[in-house]
């Protein structure tokens, strides 16, 4: 008995540990909601049938996507915040387990692996790294290449509790392009203003090679910039191509509350993170309202026509009967009473009053 409690206690620990061949991933912080991988507290009113924070987000409601709401995350709290520096590079990891180690997300080195590793390589194929869907399986990035692999983001929201964001007060600050490929990822930060607790988030929209979704992670942050700097215009306004000023992140491929509308056929562009849906490589100078705002254009993408329609998502409307309890103070925990909160309501309705159709 001694021994069989030993080899599962070492089977439990190896799980923590190891990086999964097969998963997809997700951006890890400090500050990082879920950071052991999931929400592990007693309430089990999930609505999400994922659980964990690297998994795709796809056919779910607003309030089920929205932050990884319906997997609990935001009541899984941080052990850290994540700092960042305004004017400056960060690096963070994808990968799909803390402590991350390696060249690529899956933990290997770059000398592990064939290279180019590219789909494109006979020897990538013969050792069984591409998948049936075109891309490479290890780890599951969704692109054939690095030139394939669509962009991640960070946005930031100037509000320090994680009820309180909406799409839109949340404004992306910062693009990766071809990433996540390599497992750390650099990100130019603009001339942000300085805030000791905010809630920043990470997202990532591949552009096929598998089933069209998308990823989205909250964190604890803190803003340090020394010489002021200041703070993106809000409310931020829905992605698309042409559009200036700063941008919403990019809702798409979900049951409601989306902000892109998306249909696939022949020719229609997946909005990325990227310069088709407005973002520009590195940080993103144009969240300060210094530009004027071209949201309102209708333009032309390939085959597809991207205009902007006034509408409200009648399902997270403020009356909408919550799914999720919420906690009953200030601060977010999986200790919450279990009662409706309006301020839950308000804080994850939403807020967008536009969306595109592509």
């Amino acid at each position: 008995m001694r021994q069989s409690s030993f080899i599962e206690k070492l089977l439990t620990a190896s799980a923590v540990c190891i990086p999964l061949a097969s998963a997809h991933l997700a951006a890890y912080t400090d500050g990082m909601f879920c950071p052991e991988n999931k929400y592990t507290g007693p309430l089990t009113n999930f609505t999400d049938p994922g659980r964990m924070v690297f998994e795709p987000l796809v056919g779910l409601d607003f309030d089920s996507w929205f932050l990884s709401k319906g997997r609990n995350c935001h009541l899984a709290e941080p052990t850290g915040v994540w700092e960042i520096t305004a004017n400056s590079q960060i690096t963070i990891p994808w990968a799909d387990w803390a402590n991350s180690t390696g060249f690529y997300a899956d933990g290997k080195e770059e000398n592990e692996r064939p290279i180019p590793y590219s789909v494109t390589n006979p020897e990538v194929i013969a050792q069984g790294l591409g998948s049936s869907s075109g891309g490479l399986n290890s780890p599951n990035m969704h692109c054939a290449n690095k030139s394939t692999a669509a962009g991640t983001a960070i946005a930031v929201s100037y509000v320090d509790n994680i009820w309180d964001v909406t799409m839109d007060n949340l404004v992306v600050v910062s693009i990766a392009s071809e990433t996540p490929f390599e497992r750390l990822a650099n990100y130019e930060i603009p001339d942000l203003a300085a805030c000791e607790s905010c809630i920043c988030v990470t997202g990532w929209v591949p552009s096929g090679y598998g089933q069209q979704n998308m990823y989205m992670a909250a964190h604890k942050c803190r803003i340090i910039n020394a010489k002021g700097g200041k703070k993106p215009k809000t409310p931020s306004v829905v992605p698309g191509p042409g559009v200036v000023g700063p941008k919403q992140m990019i809702g798409a491929f979900q049951k409601t509350g989306n902000n892109i509308e998306w249909t696939a056929h022949i020719g229609q562009k997946v909005p990325t993170y990227s310069p088709s849906m407005g973002y520009m490589p590195e940080a993103q100078t144009d969240i300060f309202g210094d530009q004027p705002d071209k949201s309102s254009q209708s333009v032309s993408v390939a085959a597809a026509s991207i205009s902007s329609t006034a509408t409200h998502a009648a399902t997270h409307t403020a009356t909408q009967t919550a799914t999720h309890t919420a906690p009953a103070s200030t601060k977010t925990s999986a200790k919450g009473a279990k009662c409706t909160s309006k301020r839950g309501h308000r804080a994850h309705k939403h807020a967008g009053h536009h969306r595109r159709r592509l």
